[in-house]
């Protein structure tokens, strides 16, 4: 199903997922769909809505709260457009955030609004840290459920949000690296972004949001497009609109339908196995690479404690681009740079690879 993953250690989903081989037949049937003209067109809606179901079922939300749009940073846009901001506004995020988590926000500025970054300590934020730095002026949190850099995944989101709504900010989650990994709770998270091609083992150009009900309620339409409207060819659409309900509306124009063909055939493939089983396969991989990581003398960016355990596991390094460049040399790839070494261990991967990757590692170090 994964020919790459037999060729050599892939421990780089984090960054790039290897899709089944499965979705090569899912490209083709686009292609076919594609060629039939606009009758193809009935295709290309039921594969979109068997994707949106998929990833509703994984989230477990309703469908019509789910949208994609070109990417997560695109959705994360779109939502920040749709707040009615005020000068003295602040968002919350830390810095453990990817940068689109933090550009987003930075960009509003010029409107008045203070982008507050809470420092991490070894890898992590406690809930008592977040709940202190939540006040009044506070419209925004934003957190990754898992962090890129230190693969540390908080475990309080429900609690976090609780803080958040009490101060009437929203509560707003990166979950691209975890999406298709772990389990992701939505319970109380009022907006959530996911790249499609980590995780979720899909392709470019397509980014997952959920929007809760209660959270629409609230906003505006930060981008508006005829794909976000119920009907674009009502007599009177020069002077009004009815955007569709749900998330829906933040798809403007005509979806990314080749990566769909994939998404609903990975996000199906993930299903079948169920997150959950897959997470617990993954975690005796994970804890081996963990502890193998500090035998070796290196003090690992990532949280030892299991609750904050992901799919990642980081080290910081002075030189990763030579361990990097070494571990691809003998057939272990990983993420390399910005001072630290990222692997990321996914469905294809066993313990097999970790010990390929620590006895490679050990040799670079010595």
């Amino acid at each position: 199903m994964f020919p790459r993953a037999g060729e050599l250690a892939y421990l780089d989903t984090a960054a790039e997922g290897l899709p089944p081989a499965a979705c090569r037949d899912a490209l083709l049937a686009y292609s076919e769909d594609k060629a039939l003209g606009t009758p193809g067109r009935t295709r290309f809606y039921e594969q979109e809505s068997a994707a949106l179901a998929g990833l509703a079922r994984m989230l477990n939300v309703s469908a019509g709260d789910v949208a994609l749009l070109s990417s997560a940073s695109d959705a994360l846009n779109v939502f920040a457009n749709s707040i009615d901001w005020h000068p003295g506004d602040e968002v919350l995020v830390s810095d453990l955030e990817y940068p689109s988590g933090v550009l987003v926000w930075l960009r509003l500025r010029d409107r008045g609004v203070t982008l507050r970054v809470l420092p991490s300590t070894s890898g992590v934020i406690s809930l008592d840290h977040f709940a202190a730095a939540i006040g009044p002026a506070t419209r925004v949190v934003c957190v990754s459920h898992v962090s890129y850099k230190s693969g540390a995944a908080i475990p309080f989101l429900q609690q976090l949000s609780k803080a958040a709504h009490a101060q009437d900010a929203f509560l707003v989650v990166d979950a691209t690296q975890s999406l298709g990994r772990l389990p992701v709770p939505v319970e109380g998270v009022d907006f959530l972004v996911a790249s499609t091609y980590k995780w979720l083992l899909g392709l470019h150009g397509l980014g997952v949001a959920y929007l809760a009900p209660a959270a629409r309620a609230r906003l505006g339409e930060g981008a508006l497009g005829w794909y976000s409207v119920r009907n674009v060819f009502t007599p009177d659409r020069f002077e009004r609109y009815e955007a569709k309900p749900g998330a829906q509306w933040m798809m403007i124009g005509m979806p990314n339908f080749p990566s769909i063909y994939a998404l609903r055939c990975s996000v199906d493939f993930l299903l079948e196995r169920t997150i959950e089983q897959i997470d617990a396969d993954l975690k005796a991989v994970i804890r081996s690479l963990y502890d193998g990581v500090r035998q070796l003398g290196i003090q690992p960016l990532t949280p030892p404690d299991a609750q904050s355990a992901s799919g990642i596991v980081s080290f910081s390094h002075p030189d990763p681009e030579r361990i990097g460049a070494a571990l691809q040399k003998e057939g272990v790839i990983v993420w390399a740079g910005d001072g630290r070494v990222r692997a990321s261990v996914h469905l294809y991967n066993d313990k097999e690879d970790v010990d390929r990757l620590l006895r490679v590692t050990a040799n670079v170090l010595k």
